[in-house]
């Protein structure tokens, strides 16, 4: 028996990418196909050239079914931090009698809240349980069939900017995809990421992409907060071009020389190639400097966005980090985390193969939509 496929889309901040996924045994997905085009990308929540992406899309989509030869009808888009907002409210029921609860009760809730928080210019992407309240018992998990007078839950609900839905309703029109559904990125990527176990207390997941980061709080199966911010791993590379005058391909190229646990001596170099075929030599404790002091501006921005939703119990929260921004730089995780002064583990897929925390955004997207489907 053929299982169904899926195909996800992930609007990353420098990169388009699609992959074609179906369920194999023991939770493995079967790649199909994928595929990822480079773009202008978005700055602080607008696409920097908005007539360039339906090109970039119609190439990324050109590049899968060349490979992908099924007709793809419905499509599963990942809506970005910066395009996202979270809101949380507590919504209850009473029963006259007894009643035991199910689906449809919870259901009703999610569909409640959904009428009651309607904020202009944006659109509810999903409804999710953080916990749920069963008479006076307060922080329960699973709420089937039990028996209550009362019923309520601590509701996550994830929006997306009706602009961003808008402007790629209409490209997948063009590229003749007769349904999308709009699923959150940052809830997908914890969802896979992160156990029901270690979702029982607040976790933190720290995306650090190409041009963009995000911090989002996951309890139970939603976020309780979710923030973002322009900068990531670009800007390494862009620090580097700026301090030593090389191109950019030069300074990425460099980057995947840099191990910033190394302490060199005054005359310890990296060395590269350059496009030219010269043979650079660029002192090693400087570019270790220059990538330091980036990573400490981006870890410095994510402390204020802890601050700002975590008062109490920030110390014991635990912290995983995905995107490929950070953890491409050899010894870049242990730095963000001594600049945060926190420990911090890799947020990745259990997937042997695919255990890389720039895959888990993506594979988080696959994740989500072949449960739904």
């Amino acid at each position: 028996m053929s299982e169904k496929s899926v195909t996800v889309v992930e609007i990353g901040s420098s990169k388009l990418s699609c992959i074609v996924a179906e369920k194999g045994i023991n939770g493995i997905f079967n790649i199909k196909a994928k595929a990822s085009v480079d773009y202008d990308g978005f700055f602080e929540g607008e696409f920097i050239e908005t007539a360039m992406l339906p090109d970039a899309v119609m190439s990324l989509f050109s590049q899968i079914t060349s490979v992908y030869k099924k007709k793809i009808t419905k499509i599963y888009v990942g809506v970005p931090a910066e395009f996202s907002k979270v809101v949380t409210c507590l919504e209850q029921t009473n029963f006259k009698f007894k009643h035991a609860i199910n689906q449809k009760d919870i259901d009703e809730l999610c569909d409640k809240a959904t009428r009651d928080y309607e904020i202009e210019d944006m659109e509810v992407v999903s409804v999710d349980a953080i916990d749920y309240i069963v008479d006076d018992n307060k922080n329960v998990k699973s709420p089937l069939r039990q028996k209550c007078y009362k019923f309520g839950a601590n509701l996550s609900i994830i929006m997306a900017q009706s602009s961003f839905i808008k402007t790629f309703n209409k490209i997948w029109s063009r590229v003749g995809v007769e349904q999308v559904e709009y699923i959150s990125e940052p809830l997908c990527e914890s969802m896979l990421i992160l156990e029901p176990e270690e979702r029982e207390r607040t976790c933190i997941v720290i995306d650090v992409g190409a041009r963009s980061t995000s911090v989002a709080f996951v309890k139970g199966d939603g976020l309780t907060n979710l923030i973002s911010f322009s900068m990531g791993g670009s800007y390494i590379t862009s620090d580097l071009c700026e301090a030593f005058g090389i191109n950019y391909s030069d300074a990425r190229n460099l980057k995947k020389e840099i191990v910033l646990s190394l302490k060199g001596a005054d005359n310890d170099t990296y060395e590269i190639v350059s496009l030219g075929g010269k043979i650079l030599k660029l002192p090693l404790n400087y570019v270790n400097e220059a990538v330091g002091y980036r990573i400490g501006l981006i870890a410095s921005t994510i402390n204020e966005c802890i601050r700002l939703f975590a008062k109490e119990y920030v110390p014991y929260y635990p912290i995983y980090l995905c995107g490929a921004g950070i953890s491409k730089v050899r010894g870049g995780k242990d730095y963000l985390a001594k600049c945060l002064n926190r420990n911090i583990s890799y947020g990745v897929s259990r997937i042997p193969s695919l255990d890389k925390p720039e895959l888990s955004a993506i594979l988080g997207l696959v994740n989500t939509a072949l449960d739904k489907d």
